[in-house]
Parts: C-alpha cells; structure tokens; sequence
C-alpha cells in the first residue's frame, strides 16, 4: 500500500507542475492584462467545497473569502478561542482547557498533543475556477517563528481540477532566546488532491495524499539558576506564597532550560484518501469512502544521563542515545446508500465500515533488564461498524438532525448525535462510549510502561445555544450539562525522593463526573463601523464529594475584541483595526509530560493570571491583504511582565507579528 500512496504521489505531482507550465505557456501576458471584464477570474467566480459537505449532500460551493476579518488570529489558539493550553510557544503540543467529548469510537494510541496541527483529509478544500488559482499566506511571527500556508489549483478539463496545498511552520524557542534556536519544525507539510465530476453531476470523485511531518525539541520548562531560595518551593503549604515562588523563575537573566533539546519527538503522518458517489436519483445515491493513515511517533533521547533521568523517569539506567517508536496503520472503507426524499422534506444516509489496524512499538533499552510488560510487540485488529445520519426539514424552518454509529464488537462501543435547529436556538443531545487508548496499556518507552486494565469511558452531554440580533445588538448564550464516566485523565506521579519531574501516570475515576458550563457572547456594533465583541466562558464542577475538576480549569475566562471595520472605495478596500484582549483566571494548569507526550493534573504550580491585549490592523487592497498585529502590548503592567501558560513553560513574550495573503486568479 505504502508503494502505491508514493507512485500515486509522484505521478500526481508531475502532473501539477506540467499543467501548470503548459498553462501559463500557451498565452501570452499582453493576452491575459487584456481580457474583458467577463473573460477575468475572479474571487467572485472561484469557489470551494470538501468532501465532508458532498457526502452529506451539501452541494453548495463557497465564494472565497475575501475579507480580513479576524485575519490576525492566525494561531490555532485564537481560531479555537482560547480554550487551549500550549507550552508558551507557538505550535507546541496542546490540549482543549474546557473538557469536550472525543469523536472517535475505536482504536486509538492516545497521542492527541499535536492533532490541532494536522488537518483531516474530509476538509481538505477542493476549488473550482475557470482555468487557476493560486494564493500564499505567510505570518512572521515573533522571534524567528513563521507560518507558511499556500495552494495552487489548475483547472485540466471542464470538471476536473489537480492542486497541491503546501503549509507548515517553524518556532524558535523564547525563553531563554537565543537566535536561530528553532524548536519547532512543521515542514514539510502538503496535501495534492484532484476532484472530477460529471456533466450532469450524477458522479463525483474526491482523491488527495497528504505527508504531514511534526518535530519538537523538547525544553522541559525553565529554572532558574540563582541560588537554592529562587527555586519554585514544591513544598510550601500556603498556595499565595508558592506561587509567589514561581515569579523569580521569569527572570530571563538567571533562566535556563530543563532538559535543553535532550528528548526529541518526530511525529510524521500520511494519508490517502478516496470519495466517490454515484446519484441513480435524487432518493437513491451509492458512495464509496476509502482511508488510509499512517502515523509514526519518534521519540530520541540524547545524553540520557543522571541529570535528565530524575526529570523524565524513574529508571537508573544511563544510555548514550535512546530510540522509542510507535507506528500504527489503519485502513479503512465505508459504503453506504442515502438520498434526498423532497416530498418528506428528508436527507438520509445509512453505512457500513470496516477498518484494519496494525500497531507496532519498538521501545529501547540499554540492558537486557527483564521487565513486566514487552518493550516490543505487534497487534493487528479489525473494526466493524453500521451507522446512518439523517435531516428532517420542518415547515417552520427547523431541522432535525441524528446521526450515529455502532461498534460490532463486544463493549457495546457506539456514538449518537440528536440535535433540533430553529432560526433562534438549537438543542442537542450527545452520548459516547468508547475503546480505552493503546497507550494506557502499553505504555510509552520503558520510562512509561504502564500496563493499565481499564474500564471502557463514556460521557453524555445536553446543550442549549440561543442567538438573537437586534439593530445594533447580537446575544449567544450556550449552556451545557455533561456526565463523565470512568473518566481517564493523568496525574503526576508523587515521588519520595524528588518533586522536580514531569514523571505521570493514568487514572480512572470510576465514580460519575457531572459539569455545568455557560459561555455567552454579547456584540455590540454602533454608527455600522464600531464593534465590541464580547465572550465568557464558565465551567462548575457540580459532581458529588469530590471535584476532579475544580481548581484544575480556569474559574472563567474572557476574550474580548474591540475594532473599527470599513470597507470603503467601493469595498474595493477592507480595513479592521482595534484591540484583542484576553484574560483566564489563576488555576492549577496541567503540567506535561515530555515522555509520553501527555498533559496531566498537578496542584503544585498556578497558571495564567494576566490579561493579554494585542493590538491589530488588517487591510485589504483588491486582491492583497496585510495584518499587523502587536500582542502583548500591556506587558509593563505587571512585574516579572511575564506569564506561565504552563507549570514552567512562560506564555509569549511582546511582539510584533506581520501577515501577508496574496491571491492570484488565472
């Protein structure tokens, strides 16, 4: 299979860059500057569309965007609005901070640090133009980090498109800074991908490759290297005064790394990916989905000395280098029948899936030591599953939607999605269960053998969202009920000897778990070009006798944006301008674990605490758009002016970040 993904890959490659120059060869330039105004491309006459959308019989192509609204959140922590943890920097491993159900039924390994960075090939976009279309969007991001994302789509026949997508992104290390010290390398990263219709539109095809490669040079956090008393106090009793100890730790002069790049993980990721469906007529449509991924996580431990092993493990044994790897492989194919039944007014979709799993891990050691679990296993598997989805479009413009699928194994592992829409609010009702992750079982290195024997989580969750717009005013309410049960989360591990390690362990909390969350967003918008945007998040752990989770999340959380937007000149301009303010109470961040590449619960070292501003302008000019932005602005306001985003990971620092996306049509 993987020698068929790599000729697939370069075939289809060649043929991009052929068509391409053959394009652009064929007419001369004076040609193309003196097109009329009907012959040009435009943003107006390109549009997109995913496969996730056509298989669910959504077959309305977008415009592309040409607006520079929020063009300046261009961090994955901004588009997920701050329900988010990193390690300080840009592209670090990161979790969601308010709890969210998992998607996924079956098989996993648990390695979730650096989903937020991969892009599933269901969303990949597919465009449609008259003959090209191109666009570059790079961001210059504090010190020496950037972000490239660009794509190019050649139009071959009249319903066949070829394009590749390229994007990626590279951190250099802030604290301490040293220049050209990059611990982040997301490149290279690309996606090439075809569509084909017919005529009549009764088949489409959907096909895309994807090589996705992530590479971390672990820190481990900072400490400081002045005297015993400027050392974070583990064990003071008072939590004001302990987290008073951990403010010396931001002195950038006396700063130094943990681990220094000592643990290395590499995480590369490849996927092909097939849709295609046939419409005998609008109530009666065949299609095939085909998904293979691969994914291989590395893990390279240099100089594994005294030193580093009372920071990552409990083992004595010293080693040179140290290798771990894991690599699992799923290949999956979905068939299914749905349609549209206008007269009920009804979309239906019903399917069968079966997916192939192997598993591999290979763990180092540099002695022949006997231990309780294998260092080196293999473990194949196959997943069945029956599922269906269907709307019901109600004369009073409210639609239901279900959508669900079972597990044909036995656990009795499922999902099921039921929600009802209505112009001004939605109501739904979801519920999980699923398989317990690999790596609880297996582990991960022979620093992390767990060997865990766990019980199988579920989780249910009800949700009421209210929207209404007035003139000038914009109100969004969501509040949400969710039960937790045999939670798995991590903790770190307590240590006689030491307090200083990022050593973490498993745990199920077999008892129920209930959170009660409310976020609201209030707009205000004055004179038409004024605008005040306004959200909160709240969550309460309203468990019974203990609250796993209170203490753990942020007491609330506000974001805030407040700008000026124009387009004048005919909207041949586009300008926002303003300021980004955002704030999470002080709470007992998780730590992490730089082995197993995982966040656990820690009670030790607050987190947060300080209002971030950030101040923006973003303007468009025809087919050009630019972002300033100065994050930060407000550091002066406090002493040390820094921040912990994480327990020893300090939050970025002030900067000034430049965007640049430029489109390019025929």
């Amino acid at each position: 299979m993987a020698n068929l993904w790599i000729g697939w890959w370069y075939n289809l490659f060649l043929l991009v860059v052929i068509q391409s120059f053959n394009a652009y060869g064929n007419e001369k330039a004076e040609e193309i500057f003196e097109k009329t105004q009907e012959e040009k491309v435009e943003a107006t006459t390109t549009f997109f569309i995913t496969p996730r959308a056509i298989k669910q019989n959504y077959r309305r192509y977008h415009r592309i965007d040409r607006s520079v609204t929020k063009m300046d959140h261009f961090t994955v922590a901004e588009r997920h609005h701050y329900n988010f943890q990193d390690l300080g920097n840009h592209w670090t491993a990161a979790q969601h901070l308010f709890y969210r159900l998992p998607q996924h039924v079956g098989a996993t390994y648990g390695f979730s640090a650096y989903d937020f960075y991969f892009q599933p090939p269901q969303d990949i976009r597919y465009y449609y133009t008259a003959k090209a279309y191109a666009y570059f969007n790079i961001v210059l991001a504090n010190l020496g980090s950037f972000f490239f994302d660009g794509c190019y789509t050649q139009r071959l026949l009249k319903n066949w498109h070829i394009g590749i997508h390229l994007h990626g992104a590279m951190t250099e290390k802030e604290w301490p800074h040293s220049k050209d010290d990059k611990i982040i390398n997301g490149f290279p990263h690309f996606d090439i991908f075809t569509h084909m219709k017919s005529s009549d539109e009764c088949y489409h095809l959907f096909m895309s490759g994807s090589n996705m490669q992530y590479l971390t040079k672990e820190t481990g956090g900072v400490r400081s290297s002045k005297k015993e008393k400027d050392r974070f106090k583990f064990d003071e009793k008072s939590p004001s005064k302990r987290y008073a100890s951990s403010l010396p730790l931001l002195e950038e002069a006396y700063m130094q790394n943990k681990i220094n790049k000592k643990v290395i993980h590499k995480d590369l990721r490849r996927s092909f990916y097939l849709y295609h469906h046939y419409e005998f007529s609008k109530p009666l449509q065949l299609y095939h989905e085909l998904n293979y991924n691969r994914t291989n996580n590395l893990c390279t431990i240099k100089n594994l000395d005294k030193t580093l092993l009372e920071f990552i493990s409990e083992e004595t044994d010293e080693d040179d280098n140290e290798e771990d790897r894991v690599t699992m492989q799923s290949f999956g194919h979905e068939i299914g029948i749905k349609g549209d039944i206008e007269r009920h007014n009804l979309f239906y979709a019903v399917h069968y899936t079966i997916e192939s799993i192997d598993l591999e891990y290979n763990f180092s050691t540099p002695n022949p030591k006997t231990y309780d679990s294998p260092l080196k296993d293999k473990k194949l598997a196959k997943e069945h599953y029956i599922g269906g989805n269907t709307r019901l479009y109600f004369t009073n413009h409210g639609t239901l939607y279900v959508d669900g699928a079972y597990l044909l194994d036995k656990g009795g592992y499922h999902k099921l999605n039921i929600a009802y829409q209505d112009k001004f609010f939605k109501v739904s009702c979801h519920t999980i269960k699923h398989k317990v992750p690999y790596i609880v079982s297996y582990g991960y290195s022979r620093h992390r053998l767990w060997n865990k024997d766990f019980i199988a989580p579920s989780a249910q969750a009800i949700d009421a969202a209210v929207w209404y717009k007035w003139p000038h005013t914009t109100i969004h309410p969501i509040l949400s009920f969710k039960r937790l049960n045999n939670y798995i989360c991590y903790q770190k591990a307590i240590l006689p000897d030491r307090a200083d390690h990022c050593i973490s362990e498993p745990i199920q909390i077999t008892t129920p778990i209930y959170l009660f969350s409310l976020e609201g967003n209030l707009n205000f918008c004055f004179f038409s070009y004024f605008h005040f945007d306004h959200n909160i998040t709240i969550q309460w752990d309203i468990s019974k006798g203990d609250k796993p989770f209170k203490g753990y999340i942020p007491p609330y959380m506000y974001t805030g944006r407040y700008y000026y937007a124009n387009q004048p000149y005919d909207k041949k301009m586009d300008i926002e301008t303003g300021i980004n303010v955002h704030f999470k109470e002080l709470y007992y961040g998780d730590g992490y674990d730089v082995i197993a590449q995982q966040f656990y619960r820690q009670n030790q070292f607050a987190t947060q605490g300080r209002p971030i501003i950030d101040l923006f302008y973003n303007i468009r000019i025809n087919n050009l758009k630019l972002s300033l932005k100065y994050s930060f602005i407000n550091d002066f306001m406090h002493k040390p002016s820094a921040y912990f985003a994480t327990p020893f990971y300090p939050g970025l620092k002030k900067a000034a970040d430049i965007g640049i996306h430029w489109s390019f049509f025929d």
